[in-house]
């Protein structure tokens, strides 16, 4: 939508700078006017110009980013593999790479259940 609105103006604008310079011995008292247009029309194309190459380059440092932090998962997935295998799955020094050893499952000390769930008759 934006692009389409920018296009259409600086049409617009274009048109009139045409027009009044082919009407510049009636209208050379809106010379001023008309080259500080020309001068905005200018600057208005170089920021258009420089929006889409800025919008071009963060397209393609987003891929970038994207495909270094998929080689850096794998990556990191395979040096932890690594730290694994060199330490076993139930080794502490894994704690000191961040890594939770596997121990022992300690069962839960289960509560004594009361005779009478209900709870004490009035």
């Amino acid at each position: 939508m934006a692009k389409v609105k920018f296009a259409k103006t600086t049409t617009g604008w274009e048109q009139l700078l045409v027009t009044v310079e082919t009407n510049k011995t009636e209208l050379s008292f809106l010379e001023p006017q008309r080259s500080q247009l020309a001068g905005v029309l200018d600057r208005a194309k170089d920021a258009r110009f420089r929006q889409d190459a800025f919008k071009a380059q963060f397209q393609q440092a987003t891929r970038d980013l994207e495909k270094a932090t998929a080689e850096g998962q794998d990556l990191a997935v395979r040096l932890r593999n690594g730290i694994r295998m060199q330490y076993g799955l139930r080794g502490e020094k894994l704690v000191e790479f961040g890594l939770q050893p596997r121990r022992k499952q300690q069962r839960a000390k289960t509560e004594p259940t009361p005779a009478n769930p209900i709870g004490p008759k009035p």
